[in-house]
């Protein structure tokens, strides 16, 4: 097979690998009825030196990811997190993306939707163990409120 369309196939591959990467994160970040999704499987997405910003601080590496998760997701009785519209570009063992995420949540105490939307940017590294983010930013859009109100006492992760 020509050498071209080996590494057209072989880009296809990888970025529909990162497009599986970027929707084990919405599942590993849902919360259905207050239980979360597979939070130790959701920090090891990370590269072990990746950052995760999602403007409440800055976690490095797959444990401080978890352990962050961990404390953000404790606040919701419900959290659907979907990924919209990804642009990806691969080049090698590197990537970059951005898409949008659009957030409903609820609370225990009100099962109002709360809405959030964010848009990512984010950069990818091939490891041993398959694509991994290598860092992940996140830039509030539309923030309802209420959201804001109920992380107003989490200025910064504290692990």
């Amino acid at each position: 097979m020509d050498a071209d369309v080996l590494a057209d196939i072989r880009m296809l591959k990888d970025i529909e690998e990162i497009r599986r990467l970027r929707a084990k994160y919405a599942y590993g970040a849902n919360v259905v009825e207050g239980q979360c999704g597979d939070l130790k499987a959701f920090g090891e997405l990370f590269a072990e030196d990746g950052k995760w910003d999602v403007g409440l601080g800055i976690a490095t590496g797959p444990l401080e990811v978890e352990a962050v998760m961990r404390q953000l997701t404790a606040r919701w009785r419900t959290a659907m997190h979907y990924m919209i519209n990804p642009l990806i570009e691969v080049k090698g063992d590197h990537g970059r993306g951005t898409c949008t995420g659009l957030f409903a949540f609820t609370t225990y105490d009100n099962a109002r939707p709360i809405w959030l939307s964010i848009i990512y940017t984010d950069s990818y590294v091939r490891t041993p163990a398959g694509w991994r983010f290598q860092s992940v930013a996140g830039l509030n859009t539309i923030a309802d409120p209420d959201y804001l109100k109920i992380y107003a006492d989490f200025a910064t992760f504290s692990l």
